[in-house]
């Protein structure tokens, strides 16, 4: 009866031998699952890394080209705004106008019956460059206004000269223009600036007729 009760101790020795041996063997194989998921990691890791410098080379190089191109955005606070120096406009040179006074015949008529009116005028002319300029006495004295009578065929340029000259020499001026005459221009004088006209004649009193007698009867 001992013999029979050892049988079945000594046949459980050997199982646990094989259970602990069995369960040696299975270590190893979770430690290689270990070791394999750790290489992953170190995959995973490496390619972030290499994306991460060919993100970095790309943008370095898009920004080399932005600068080759010239296209520099200024950022703020670092450079100082320089203001754009307008270019002065150039100012027209107004040219002056030439005036033909030469062939110009001028007719001056004293009208105010003041000595040295028509004189005076043919001098003031003769320094504007006329020198055709002749002078006689108006049909009529007494006159206040100076009056100009131009001929139609005349310059506007010379008109507008000579009208100019009489209106800073003269209180009044009368402009005409006319199709007939023997002169280009006739001027019958007025009041210069400042003048007085020339007294009226006082009329001479009329002489009293001597009454006749009358004869009385004796």
């Amino acid at each position: 009866m001992n013999d029979d009760n050892q049988n079945p101790v000594s046949s459980n020795v050997p199982s646990q031998e094989v259970e602990s041996s069995s369960a040696g063997v299975s270590f190893p194989s979770v430690g290689a699952q270990k070791k394999s998921g750790g290489g992953k990691t170190f995959i995973i890791i490496g390619i972030l890394i290499l994306v991460a410098v060919l993100g970095f080379v790309i943008f370095k190089s898009a920004g080399n080209k932005e600068i080759a191109n010239g296209d520099l955005t200024p950022i703020e606070g670092t450079t100082e705004d320089t203001a754009a120096t307008p270019t002065p406009s150039s100012t027209p040179i107004s040219t002056p106008k030439v005036i033909v006074r030469t062939g110009v015949s001028i007719e001056v008529q004293n009208g105010t019956g003041i000595t040295g009116d028509a004189a005076y005028l043919q001098n003031q002319l003769k320094t504007l460059g006329y020198t055709d300029v002749k002078t006689a006495n108006a049909t009529a004295t007494g006159a206040t206004a100076t009056k100009v009578t131009f001929a139609k065929t005349l310059s506007q340029d010379v008109v507008d000269e000579l009208t100019k000259k009489l209106k800073e020499l003269y209180t009044t001026v009368d402009v005409t223009t006319s199709t007939s005459g023997t002169s280009d221009v006739v001027v019958i004088t007025g009041l210069k600036k400042g003048a007085t006209a020339l007294p009226s004649a006082s009329p001479k009193a009329s002489a009293t007729p001597t009454p006749t007698p009358t004869p009385t009867g004796n």
